[in-house]
């Protein structure tokens, strides 16, 4: 059965009612170090409406809670609720797509916008059942695979956990190759704009794990068997 973490912060609002009311999932409550929801332990949801959303552009908040989603998860995403367009405030059109872009293009974060808190909880339940026990189907994970030399380089460090197209541009940048990507140490992998230290840390333990992982092996190892499917740069 799916599970769904909340932050305390969140247990007033809409999204948690609508949650406690949907069959076929269990909710746990506690104090997260960031993010609002998590529909799977590496997948963090920051959930804002329309008007909080453009007064985090506002005042730089937004950009410092991705910053640390980044480091805390493997992938994040942010979930707004109503149009920021529409929103009664001073903020210029342009600055609301600059920072639209920025989570997407920048980031690689997910951004989904939604008509209400209702419709929020019905995709957190969606995404934790995708998340924990897949789409109930054999879906080939690395399909089209290009032909371009330049392009099989990014195809190749986009496999590694936590990155999609944008930060395997910036490791290929950093580092010249694939090759020299996956034996890069944990603290050169940080070095790179956009990998955190856990993603850096599941690269490192991915490409040394060797196959499937016993019992006896170490508990980081073990978690990271059961993580979760590479990220794809905010889809």
């Amino acid at each position: 059965m799916p599970h769904i973490i909340i932050d305390s912060r969140e247990s007033r609002s809409p999204v948690f009612a609508e949650l406690h009311r949907t069959q076929g999932i269990t909710v746990e409550v506690k104090e997260l170090p960031c993010a609002d929801y998590l529909p799977h332990e590496h997948y963090g949801v920051e959930r804002k409406d329309a008007t909080d959303f453009v007064a985090s552009i506002m005042d730089r908040r937004l950009f410092a809670q991705v910053r640390r989603m980044k480091d805390e998860y493997e992938r994040q995403c942010f979930i707004i609720e109503g149009n920021p367009y529409a929103t009664r405030s001073a903020i210029a059109p342009d600055a609301i797509r600059g920072a639209l872009s920025y989570l997407m293009a920048i980031e690689g974060v997910s951004v989904v916008t939604v008509p209400n808190a209702t419709e929020t909880a019905l995709l957190l339940v969606t995404l934790a059942r995708h998340l924990q026990e897949g789409l109930g189907c054999e879906v080939a994970l690395r399909a089209n695979k290009p032909k371009d030399l330049g392009d099989l380089t990014q195809f190749l460090v986009e496999g590694l956990p936590g990155i999609g197209p944008t930060g395997a541009k910036a490791l290929v940048s950093r580092f010249g190759s694939a090759h020299a990507v996956f034996n890069a140490s944990v603290p050169d992998l940080c070095s790179t704009p956009g990998v955190g230290k856990k993603t850096a840390e599941r690269i490192h333990l991915a490409l040394r794990a060797g196959g499937l992982i016993s019992s006896d092996a170490p508990p980081e190892m073990q978690n990271l068997a059961k993580g979760m499917p590479a990220a794809t740069d905010g889809v």
